[in-house]
């Protein structure tokens, strides 16, 4: 009795162990792809909030100048609005927020750094907006 038993068991794992193996990986009908929200997918050309938030910022002139504090979307479209800056003083304090579009930042790959298409006295003239975290 012990060994038809077991000679079942045995040959229902193996027959189980790709069924369950597959099922794992292929998602249900009208599921999401794995590693995606809602189906869609992260494309090459595209960057993840994430990516942005608290980057220290530099010039063209290699001056640190701040750090990424947030980002305004246009509800309407779900496009990026604008990338709102940090300005640091000398001594690492605030000294106002700007506004810049994204198309001026560029993300240095494998770095902590984003680079804004401006110098260091082109953004210390911009104007201050009121921003309140």
């Amino acid at each position: 009795m012990r060994l038809p038993l077991l000679t079942a068991l045995t040959g229902l794992a193996l027959i189980a162990a790709p069924l369950a193996a597959s099922a794992q990986t292929a998602p249900a009908a009208g599921a999401p792809a794995a590693g995606t929200a809602s189906g869609l997918r992260i494309e090459a050309n595209q960057i993840r909030a994430k990516q942005l938030m608290d980057r220290d910022v530099y010039t063209t002139d290699n001056t640190e100048i701040g750090e990424v504090e947030d980002l305004v979307v246009d509800p309407a479209t779900g496009r990026i609005v604008s990338v709102v800056i940090e300005v640091e003083n000398r001594l690492g304090l605030t000294d106002k927020y700007v506004a810049v579009d994204l198309n001026q930042l560029r993300l240095t790959p494998g770095e902590r750094r984003i680079t804004i298409d401006m110098t260091r006295d082109n953004v210390r003239s911009l104007r201050g907006i009121a921003y309140k975290d």
